[in-house]
């Protein structure tokens, strides 16, 4: 077992020593950037209802970086034409998504496609005073959504990047880690899903904190807080 671990760490660091040589575009972080991939998903954009999104990419590298950001309609279908952009070393690219991207009403997530590992990137969604930020993230199998507001309201959304239906098992947890109820639910290749915490699960929610989730296809998972009166609001990408 010893000469199984340090033959895996020999040929992890080979890996990355090789790829920092072809690849002058990978992040400072190599081995973390490499399992994150090269597309990230701005997972929720409001541009209705007097909404506006604004969504930006930046690059932490010290080459130049280009992609395309492809919008698409909670159905998984492209709204309009992917939009190129090109950041220089250390750069950063801003857009606001109603100006940037015709049908943007119809937007529900938007894609960033790049060859260059490690770009970041998030969107910040807003009406008069009362605005929240999410990271863009890649997919995953696992992950939590860290709080459930009992005194406001508790969305948590989905996108399945894969190509197959994804099979997600939800749980929410009290403070004592106990399991407070368990449900699943199915999400389409390509398809966003928007819930209420409350509508996910059938049992009762008192006491439950936080919820977690394993998926069998990679997907890209956030919740967003708010308050009753609508003056307060935030989120977080699935940790």
């Amino acid at each position: 077992m010893k000469y199984f671990r340090t033959l895996m760490l020999a040929m992890v660091s080979v890996l990355i020593f090789t790829l920092s040589l072809i690849s002058p575009a990978v992040a400072d972080n190599s081995f973390i950037d490499l399992i994150s991939s090269t597309k990230i998903y701005f997972s929720h954009i409001a541009t209705t209802d007097g909404w506006q999104t604004e969504v930006a990419v930046l690059n932490p590298t010290a080459s130049s970086a280009s992609g395309t950001l492809t919008p698409y309609n909670a159905d998984g279908y492209p709204v309009s034409q992917a939009i190129p952009i090109t950041l220089p070393a250390h750069g950063r690219y801003q857009a606001e998504v109603g100006r940037t991207f015709s049908a943007a009403w119809n937007i529900a997530y938007i894609v960033l496609t790049s060859e260059t590992f490690g770009l970041k990137g998030y969107s910040k969604f807003y009406t008069g005073g009362v605005r929240a930020s999410i990271m863009a993230s890649g997919p995953k199998n696992d992950g939590l959504f860290t709080k459930i507001d009992h005194a406001g309201w508790t969305g948590i959304a989905f996108v399945n990047s894969a190509p197959e239906t994804a099979n997600i098992t939800l749980s929410a947890y009290n403070d004592a880690g106990g399991v407070v109820a368990v449900n699943s639910m199915q999400v389409l290749s390509g398809v966003k899903v928007v819930m209420p915490v409350e509508q996910i699960f059938t049992q009762s929610l008192a006491g439950a904190t936080y919820v977690g989730y394993h998926s069998d296809q990679g997907v890209v998972g956030f919740f967003l807080n708010g308050s009753g009166d609508g003056a307060m609001l935030d989120g977080s990408q699935a940790l």
